[in-house]
């Protein structure tokens, strides 16, 4: 299953960057962005609902890095603390990607590594879609249905 038609997204969120007080910005590579519907790509920005039903329209930046070649690269910034989001360092992230209207919004669930939640994310993942790893020094385990 291609990632651009699976509703269901989750990445380790790793370090995380941006304000060391917020960490809210994760990185994905051109192909695990592809998950992120066209119309939020190319205005880069998307809408997270937090699961207290929050809506924050938050910056998706293409973000291309020449690491010895040339890296597509993509930065989402969350909700912060301060906004009412969740701490994500070292958590797993979940989106949801939600139809409304003719647009989408992305529901956001985090969680911690081991818990009953990330491991039926990941299960579910291994059955109905695909998993795998990010590339780097410091691989982060992500997987979408």
């Amino acid at each position: 299953m291609p990632i651009h038609t699976a509703t269901q997204f989750w990445i380790e969120a790793g370090q995380m960057s941006g304000d060391p007080h917020h960490r809210h910005q994760i990185e994905f590579s051109n192909d695990l962005a592809q998950f992120f519907d066209n119309n939020s790509r190319a205005a880069e920005v998307v809408t997270i609902r937090l699961p207290n039903g929050t809506m924050h329209v938050r910056p998706l930046t293409y973000r291309g890095t020449d690491y010895g070649q040339w890296t597509e690269q993509w930065r989402l910034g969350l909700p912060t603390v301060n906004m009412g989001g969740p701490a994500y360092a070292g958590r797993v992230i979940l989106f949801r990607r939600v139809a409304i209207g003719g647009s989408y919004i992305y529901d956001l669930e985090v969680e911690n590594v081991g818990s009953a939640a990330a491991n039926g994310w990941r299960n579910h993942a291994q059955a109905h879609g695909e998993v795998g790893t990010t590339g780097g020094p410091n691989g982060r385990d992500f997987g979408w249905w």
